[in-house]
């Protein structure tokens, strides 16, 4: 893993996006380099990086979760994101092919992966903002990340699926109405196994 081109994509992504997705995801590598060359490492290090700032976090909180736990839940992120990426990837790649772009699963996975970074840092720092500020000003700041990456994952349809002007704003809404949809579903069916229930 070269850290310096992942800390380098990852600035890309967060301040010239259009720019790093045409020069890392045109033409597309394939989705087995994306997850170990880049989902893997910003995954992991930005729970890394996200773990002392819950533990300072919750010691202001008595009977919080322990470390132990926390490394649990932070473990369970990365995999959880990770199967969020295949989702995703999979329902761009299904929409773009329905408009005669390129539905190369390795061109939408890419895509996914570069476009929900600002994503995945913005979860590393919400403790902090938290911390500093307040719960509301961390929903907010978790909110734009999600905002910016969808904004992102809008302007890449073009550039790396080509999908032409006039049908991207169709294709970005069935992926978004899709999505919706499959979180709304997973959540009924998983929810009552990972929430805890009242006593």
């Amino acid at each position: 893993m070269d850290l310096a081109a992942v800390v380098g994509r990852v600035r890309g992504m967060l301040f010239e996006p259009d720019a790093t997705l045409a020069a890392h995801g045109v033409p597309a590598p394939g989705w087995r380099i994306v997850v170990r060359e880049h989902v893997l490492p910003v995954l992991i290090l930005t729970s890394i990086i996200a773990l002392p700032l819950l533990l300072l976090l919750v010691s202001a909180v008595e009977g919080g979760p322990g470390a132990g736990l926390l490394v649990l839940a932070l473990a369970a992120r990365v995999v959880v994101n990770l199967v969020g990426l295949f989702i995703m990837a999979a329902v761009v790649r299904f929409y773009a092919g329905m408009f005669g772009a390129n539905s190369s699963f390795d061109a939408a996975f890419v895509l996914v992966a570069l476009a929900m970074t600002p994503f995945y840092v913005a979860g590393m720092l919400a403790p902090g903002v938290q911390l500093i500020l307040s719960v509301p000003a961390a929903m907010v700041f978790i909110l734009l990340s999600i905002g910016y990456s969808f904004a992102i994952l809008y302007r890449g349809i073009g550039l790396v699926l080509r999908v032409p002007q006039e049908q991207r704003g169709a294709h970005f809404g069935l992926t978004l109405v899709t999505l919706v949809v499959l979180s709304t579903l997973l959540f009924l069916l998983l929810g009552p196994y990972i929430l805890p229930m009242p006593a």
